[in-house]
């Protein structure tokens, strides 16, 4: 790539230079050929008002002047004899031409000029020394050559240099994602913080990274919760129809055990559904269904439901509500997380508490209550699966009503954030306004 690079900038810039040596040789032509066209000029007027003898005249003064050795001039009369100049016998020829060395007096000297006929058949020949416009050339094709050689040169060093830089970056990636794929998941790509393409491609995959690595260990900790939390209720299902094989002596006893069972199974079953759930929700299959929803009237019918349940429960459920507040997202997940914050709130405090269930600008949905609230340390530990307080343990529940709050939260690009109502809970989710 260094190479390639330095060979089209070396092109490009051959391209230019070549432009610029025939634009100036051109140029220095220009030159010479204007004084030509003056000397002509200067004769043509002298001819007409004196005669071509005062022309002769005039040249033969100019050949014996030393002052002026790049002059060169030549007169042949009608007959072709050369009758004048400091040139060598030349044919009579007329318009511009290049006379090669041996014309001259000086045998290495290149003489341009132009030819032409005067009144009583003579031959008048005036031309300059090009040997200035040949050197310069000349000086020209050497100094764009080695500027050029220096010029490439530099562009290969700068494209290695350039190059390697650009490949140390690709190979601090390729060690980071082989050593993430050996199992090193906490391994991550340096950045140089220049906010280049390489930084914000880095950047980008230690997010993908970060994000795996949550996965994986949201994964780790799922299984290990799902082995430690559900162990006790099928433990405690197995042993009530064991027990109603062992112990029932009647069918009435016998269908005791039974519907015991059948709660403890469809706790099981819901358990399940939820993870099932909040599974399907962090897979992002349901943002097809997003629309305008209005919080307001959703909220309207979770407190016109809850408020019931939370008088049966001991506590007064408020509701705080402003017209008109919308957002775009899934209705049913939207209203599914409305209903887990209330039921939350319902179920772990204590009777007496007050909870408030507020929605306003700029689309907001909070939860707030007086109860005993949540430890700071244990606020982000409670919306992870089956997470749950020790004061919460003896109350039903499967511990996924908060972690599927978290769920739905991201899939609408927010968060939950939980703080302390002092006393108490505050629970808020900010949605994009729509």
């Amino acid at each position: 790539m260094a190479a390639l690079c330095a060979l089209l900038f070396a092109a490009c810039l051959g391209l230019l230079l070549t432009f610029n040596y025939y634009s100036t040789s051109a140029a220095l032509e220009d030159q010479l050929r204007a004084r030509i066209r003056d000397d002509f000029n200067t004769f043509t007027q002298e001819s007409d008002a004196e005669g071509s003898e005062s022309v002769i005249k005039e040249i033969t003064e100019r050949v014996a002047r030393p002052y002026d050795p790049g002059s060169y001039f030549y007169v042949a009369g009608p007959s072709g004899a050369k009758l004048v100049g400091n040139l060598n016998f030349m044919q009579p020829k007329l318009g511009w031409q290049k006379l090669p060395p041996g014309f001259a007096k000086d045998k290495t000297r290149e003489v341009w000029g132009q030819g032409k006929m005067f009144t009583g058949g003579y031959y008048i020949f005036a031309g300059q020394d090009a040997s200035r416009v040949l050197s310069a050339r000349q000086n020209l094709i050497y100094s764009y050559f080695w500027s050029g050689l220096l010029a490439a040169i530099l562009a290969l060093v700068a494209g290695l240099v350039l190059s390697r830089s650009f490949l140390k970056r690709i190979d601090a990636i390729n060690h980071t994602s082989i050593a993430i794929v050996k199992g090193n998941l906490k391994e991550r790509i340096p950045l140089r913080g220049t906010s280049d393409e390489i930084d914000r491609l880095s950047g980008n995959l230690n997010n993908l990274f970060d994000n795996n690595q949550s996965l994986l260990e949201s994964l780790k900790q799922v299984s290990s919760d799902i082995a430690h939390d559900l162990r006790t209720p099928l433990s405690r299902l197995r042993n009530r129809l064991e027990q109603a094989r062992s112990s029932a002596k009647t069918i009435k006893a016998l269908h005791d055990h039974i519907d015991e069972a059948i709660v403890d199974s469809d706790q099981l079953l819901s358990t399940f559904a939820a993870l099932l759930r909040i599974a399907q929700i962090e897979a992002g299959t349901r943002k097809s269904a997003f629309a305008k929803v209005d919080l307001s009237e959703m909220a309207e019918r979770i407190c016109s439901i809850y408020q019931a349940v939370a008088e049966d429960e001991g506590k007064i459920l408020d509701c705080e509500i402003m017209p008109n507040i919308f957002c775009n997202g899934d209705r049913e997940l939207l209203f599914q997380l409305g209903v887990n914050l209330v039921e939350n709130a319902i179920r772990h405090t204590e009777p007496g508490t007050k909870i408030t269930f507020a929605v306003f600008a700029p689309a907001t949905l909070q939860v707030r209550d007086t109860g005993r609230g949540i430890p700071a340390d244990q606020r982000t530990k409670v919306l992870e699966r089956f997470h749950r307080l020790d004061h919460a343990r003896s109350s039903p529940g499967s511990g996924l009503g908060l972690a599927m709050v978290a769920a739905i939260a991201n899939l609408h690009h927010t968060t939950i954030a939980l703080e302390d109502n002092d006393p108490g809970l505050k629970a808020s989710v900010i949605f994009q306004p729509a």
